[in-house]
């Protein structure tokens, strides 16, 4: 439990409330101040690559103002997911029992804490568990990918009289749903929720650094322990390590795939040489979800808690510091891609981008994500009809780490 984050169950309104407020304001401080992390944080529509670009060169970590060591270089980042030095939470810090205060002389860094059990394990474990994750998803994973392109293709099948559908509420998280359903065993009777749980937990990865409102809050916490008990009781559940599995795949996993395949479904509508290049073949779905995820991540920032004191880049570190990759900067970092900003398919070296790296619950859930977003893209191409924006794609507020999307409007026709 790092400094100042807090389980919402363990207080009552008037004291969570004071605690997200005291919180947003000081990010909103911070920010005003110029602080890019803060100003990332407050997640305002700012231009992120500005500020990415702004954070280049030497030192490559930077103390914010906020107090936190942060850093968009692609090399320090790998480092730093795959240094065994640096946790997911603070493992010295007592949970909280007092909530944090403007007037505190203790650093905000985290903000809540929903099941550390789950969000919060060593982070070699999450790599095991990223192994039982692609062999929890079939036989094999192309059989696996099979089911999921029908899903897809099945759902899109249904939309496309419509001539333009949400992308996200209509196509993405549902079709993403019923895969994981369905290979979890959930009993039918038993799904017809899930989107409204689904819907409620989407914020879960943001509010660990980014306070949301407190009717979110507490909307999100019943609907994380609603999903990890229907989890528990699966029918495909023989041991506890696939109920975490599930649960993870249940309350990180759907938000992460849906927002990669919309964003794959997006970059695609801009970029129509792409398009032609994936369904002539010269491209496949795998070529399009790596360079979406290098350019669009569906997490963008990687959070970390130093458990001794280390030496990063030249920097002395002190234990407890937070250390914070950049991923989506890191991603378009120039001395590792050649025109970073540019969406390439036949980029050689998409696959050494950071997203979904390290030890991290959306890490372990990493081969469901491309799994699901290929099935997506295959399906597509399959189709054979180009998608196209349809109007404002709409992001969650308060959500600097996933970016999430509400609304995305698509035609394909």
């Amino acid at each position: 439990m790092t400094r100042h984050q807090i389980d919402p169950r363990l207080f009552d309104d008037s004291d969570v409330s004071r605690h997200l407020l005291a919180a947003r304001g000081t990010q909103w401080m911070r920010g005003n101040r110029g602080d890019p992390y803060a100003l990332l944080l407050r997640a305002q529509e700012v231009d992120a690559q500005r500020l990415y670009r702004a954070m280049r060169g030497r030192p490559e970590l930077r103390q914010s103002e906020s107090d936190v060591w942060v850093t968009v270089n692609h090399g320090l980042g790998a480092e730093i997911l795959r240094d065994p030095r640096l946790k997911l939470r603070d493992p010295a810090a007592r949970r909280r029992r007092r909530v944090f205060g403007i007037d505190s002389g203790t650093t905000l860094k985290h903000v809540l804490t929903v099941d550390d059990a789950l969000l919060a394990m060593e982070c070699d474990e999450y790599g095991r568990l990223r192994d039982h994750v692609s062999s929890f998803l079939g036989p094999g994973a192309s059989d696996r990918r099979r089911d999921a392109e029908a899903v897809f293709a099945d759902r899109l099948d249904r939309l496309r009289d419509s001539g333009s559908f949400d992308a996200m509420t209509d196509f993405a998280r549902p079709s993403v749903l019923t895969v994981l359903a369905e290979a979890a065993g959930v009993p039918p009777e038993r799904r017809e929720g899930l989107p409204a749980l689904c819907a409620d937990v989407a914020p879960l990865l943001d509010s660990l650094l980014c306070p949301p409102t407190l009717d979110a809050t507490r909307r999100l916490v019943a609907a994380f322990d609603e999903l990890r008990d229907l989890t528990a009781k699966s029918a495909t559940v023989p041991d506890e390590e696939d109920g975490v599995v599930l649960a993870l795949l249940f309350t990180v996993g759907v938000e992460v795939a849906a927002n990669l395949v919309c964003n794959a479904v997006l970059t695609l509508a801009e970029h129509p040489g792409e398009w032609e290049m994936l369904r002539s073949g010269a491209r496949s779905a795998s070529d399009v979800v790596e360079e979406t995820l290098r350019r669009c991540p569906p997490v963008r920032l990687e959070s970390r808690i130093a458990a001794q004191d280390v030496t990063l880049a030249g920097q002395e570190v002190g234990k407890g510091s937070q250390v914070v990759v950049l991923v989506e900067g890191a991603n378009r970092d120039p001395d590792v891609f050649a025109a970073p900003d540019r969406f390439d398919t036949g980029r050689g070296s998409a696959g050494v981008h950071l997203s979904l790296a390290g030890g991290s619950p959306a890490a372990a859930i990493g081969p469901a994500a491309r799994l699901l977003a290929e099935a997506a893209v295959s399906a597509l191409a399959a189709g054979g009809s180009a998608p196209g924006a349809e109007g404002e794609v709409v992001r969650r507020m308060r959500s600097p780490v996933v970016r999430g999307i509400a609304r995305c409007p698509v035609a394909v026709r």
